[in-house]
């Protein structure tokens, strides 16, 4: 699938405008996945839209604007060759949600003085290991999620853990990260069992489902299916009556339809009135990223792609962003430290980092990799 959009704010040689890419890479869908769990039409890029016009509407008075060039692409070389053609027409910043093969051939095509924000890839290497240039992250990690999964269930005091994981290797990332989670808070894996059938259990998800969860007594099921294979079909189908938490049953992310506190539900209704559908994670994470770019032009009163990444870097930049707490950038990694919401479909559980769990700078940096824990240096300040 193929999608180039532009939107542009009111023509006016009084506006400054912070030319803004889009990119968003159309993901592959396994033939198995039931049509209700498969992604929406424009995932993210909605998202990215919708902030742009709330940041327009009060950006114009401070002659202050944002162009947005949209795309959905399917292969890694049209995303290279769109970027490219943006950046020559004046594009700094580059909003991406790709997987991490892609991520890493366009920071490695691009010019490092232009501006990567990740909205969607979770990879734990990319905030620890593989440190890119100029690079920030609006997505959650893995470990973020996971670490917030791990203090609720130290708050509620579950301690026997069965992992169920999948074959993908986004699968086997979050199984990673459930692992080191549970080395972290104190849990323990009592079992871990791998899910390679390509069988449609819909209808026999019981029967077969109770079965592959027999083993040792445990006090919860923890599932990584990242792809929706067979994880929405674990709650209430395991051998033991016990919860699901993960990919499935219990989720952790950073936004849900279900959010309605700290005026959430007012932005919620925009973008259902704009696009007819809840919000999505994917479209969160462009709408903050967006959001952030246009506080740090409020504050910094420039267009400049530099002076907008030290903005958002500097330990005194904070974004509202519906969530009860100030968000802000981890200088290090180019993380967004944010508070992370568990929920099921119909309600907002609760929200990560929990109290009694602290940090000498910031309890929202006991989510994730902590400083110690990442070899980046994205910028020097605390």
């Amino acid at each position: 699938m193929s999608l180039l959009l532009s939107f542009f704010v009111n023509a006016n040689s009084q506006i400054n405008e912070l030319k803004v890419g889009v990119l968003v890479q159309s993901p592959e869908i396994p033939s198995a996945v039931p049509d209700y769990l498969k992604p929406n039409e424009g995932e993210g890029l909605a998202g990215a839209l919708q902030a742009a016009k709330d940041s327009n509407r009060t950006g114009k008075f401070l002659g202050l604007g944002i162009n947005l060039n949209m795309a959905q692409l399917d292969d890694q070389q049209a995303l290279i060759s769109q970027a490219k053609e943006w950046m020559a027409d004046g594009v700094q910043i580059l909003l991406v949600d790709a997987d991490t093969q892609a991520l890493l051939a366009l920071r490695k095509a691009l010019p490092e003085e232009l501006i990567l924000i990740n909205t969607g890839n979770r990879e734990d290497s990319l905030r620890t290991e593989t440190c890119l240039a100029n690079t920030l992250h609006t997505a959650a990690s893995f470990s973020m999620q996971t670490d917030a999964l791990a203090q609720w269930l130290r708050s509620r005091r579950l301690s026997e853990v069965m992992l169920v994981k999948g074959d993908s290797e986004s699968d086997k990332k979050y199984a990673e990260a459930v692992k080191a989670s549970l080395k972290k808070f104190g849990h323990k894996l009592v079992a871990e069992k791998s899910w390679s059938f390509d069988t449609d259990l819909r209808r026999v998800a019981g029967k077969e489902l109770q079965a592959f969860t027999q083993g040792p007594e445990y006090d919860l099921v923890w599932v990584a299916d990242t792809r929706n294979l067979f994880g929405q079909l674990l709650p209430y189908n395991t051998f033991l009556p016990r919860p699901v938490v993960g990919t499935h049953g219990l989720e952790a992310g950073e936004w849900s339809q279900v959010i309605e506190a700290w005026g959430a539900v007012q932005m919620q209704n925009r973008f259902f009135k704009d696009n007819q559908r809840p919000m999505t994670a994917r479209d969160y994470n462009a709408w903050i990223a967006i959001r952030a770019l246009s506080e740090a032009m409020t504050k910094t009163r420039s267009t400049q792609g530099a002076e907008l990444l030290a903005a958002m870097l500097h330990p005194g930049f904070y974004i509202a962003g519906y969530k009860g707490r100030k968000l802000s950038f981890r200088p290090w990694s180019g993380q967004l430290r944010q508070p992370v919401p568990l929920f099921n479909q119909q309600a907002l559980v609760a929200t990560a980092p929990f109290e009694g769990f602290l940090h000498p700078r910031n309890e929202m940096d006991t989510l994730g990799a902590d400083r110690r824990e990442s070899r980046c240096t994205l910028a020097s300040q605390e």
